[in-house]
């Protein structure tokens, strides 16, 4: 897969997507030649403390965001920063949503979200 566009942004999700928060996180976007069209979001997420009731309290809520196609944790127990790999459609959800449904159990006390990588795909054809 060829990697044609990388844009590296800091920024408060606030003035970007307008929640209702402020949740600054890095995002980083890239857009690549796939086989599919398709948006996948790597989001880094902190307090992760397990894999079976952390993660899988994370993945819950995240596939229950309409548009979120798909969701996986990456977890490791000495690991400094786990994330959830999210495959969604983003003409049906934002970003602000995804992060929302980590950021927002439990009150927002337990988890956080340090960063995210999104990356477009589209079939090669579609690239200048």
């Amino acid at each position: 897969m060829i990697q044609t566009n990388l844009t590296r942004i800091s920024l408060s999700c606030l003035l970007l997507f307008g929640c209702s928060q402020t949740c600054d996180y890095e995002l980083t976007e890239i857009h690549q030649a796939g086989t599919a069209v398709r948006t996948t979001a790597r989001i880094d997420v902190t307090g992760m403390m397990c894999a079976q009731a952390c993660g899988g309290k994370i993945k819950k809520e995240l596939l229950e965001v309409q548009g979120v196609a798909n969701a996986v944790i990456d977890f490791e127990l000495d690991r400094d920063m786990n994330h959830a790999e999210v495959e969604f459609d983003p003409a049906q959800v934002q970003l602000d949503e995804l992060v929302a449904a980590v950021t927002g159990i439990a009150d927002g006390k337990l988890y956080g979200v340090e960063a995210v990588q999104l990356t477009h795909f589209a079939k090669a054809a579609t690239f200048p």
